[in-house]
């Protein structure tokens, strides 16, 4: 089942421009609380227009996809399921308005067909203007409402930040939203599960690392569901690792236990994504 996209109506777009035409905005305001999703976060030098969006359009999609810490699940091949990131500091208040007049000053109309394409028109440029720049431009993606100056969409075309794993579950997405971490005052272990889920919210497959904050060590499994989420079995022990975690910073809840907690949606676990494959492959084709 295809959902229909939550984008501005005609009705919301002569709205959004009749706000846009605010005298405010030439005071150089660089952003507008809202209230509505609907409403001007901020009218460029250029004259764009940004609002805030949801998770269709406007700041809040691109935020959504494309901000370095969105724990959003995506799925599907390319750019559909791995979208590209900005850096991890960026600004949005500076960074979305400065790329996107540079886009659109000095970029290009991509006239390529695309998804969508009767709504909106892409441009393609350069900008150096973001956050953790060092002068060198990067290439962007800046999508309009056709026939406006209001922002859907704005994107690097490749990550501006290195360090991301390969996606290779292309159906299947970590769920950074569902990590848990289960600790016992009279033990030295630690159990942290890393979901992976379906389009449909299903946890099909659980990353389970074991880990030992006595000799800091730790094991990894993985716990496989059936597709309509119920336990199914667990694999014995895939690999070992090591952590600088300690038994006081585990049990006080610290900086450094809260970062290896975030830390884990970035973490390459490419060698037991690819344990989950075969299993897709050599398990439940057999069940279908």
């Amino acid at each position: 089942m295809v959902l229909k996209k939550n984008y501005l109506t005609k009705e919301l777009i002569e709205h959004i421009n009749a706000k846009a035409r605010d005298p405010i905005w030439r005071m150089r305001v660089l952003a507008a609380m809202t209230s509505n999703w609907y409403d001007v976060r901020s009218v460029s030098p250029s004259g764009l227009i940004h609002f805030h969006g949801n998770a269709d359009t406007g700041w809040e999609h691109i935020l959504n996809r494309h901000s370095y810490y969105s724990f959003a699940n995506h799925f599907g091949k390319g750019a559909q399921g791995n979208p590209s990131k900005f850096t991890g500091s960026a600004i949005p208040i500076s960074d979305f308005v400065m790329i996107a007049d540079d886009v659109f000053v000095n970029g290009e109309i991509d006239t390529k067909e695309h998804s969508d394409g009767e709504l909106f028109v892409k441009h393609v440029g350069k900008s150096a203007r973001f956050t953790g720049s060092s002068g060198e431009t990067q290439e962007f993606v800046l999508i309009l409402y056709r026939g406006t100056k209001i922002v859907h969409s704005l994107y690097p075309k490749k990550d501006l930040e290195g360090g991301r794993p390969k996606r290779i579950l292309e159906n299947l997405s970590r769920d950074q939203n569902l990590t848990s971490a289960e600790k016992f005052l009279v033990s030295e272990m630690l159990t942290v599960r890393l979901p992976y889920v379906t389009l449909q919210g299903i946890q099909r497959y659980v990353i389970i690392l074991r880990i030992n904050l006595e000799t800091q060590k730790g094991t990894i499994y993985v716990q496989v569901n059936m597709p309509n989420g119920d336990p199914y079995f667990c694999t014995s022990a895939l690999m070992g690792f090591g952590v600088t975690l300690t038994w006081k910073e585990v049990h006080t809840s610290s900086l450094e236990f809260t970062r290896f907690l975030n830390g884990l949606g970035l973490a390459d676990l490419t060698a037991v994504e690819k344990v989950i494959q075969d299993i897709e492959k050599q398990v439940f084709s057999q069940l279908a």
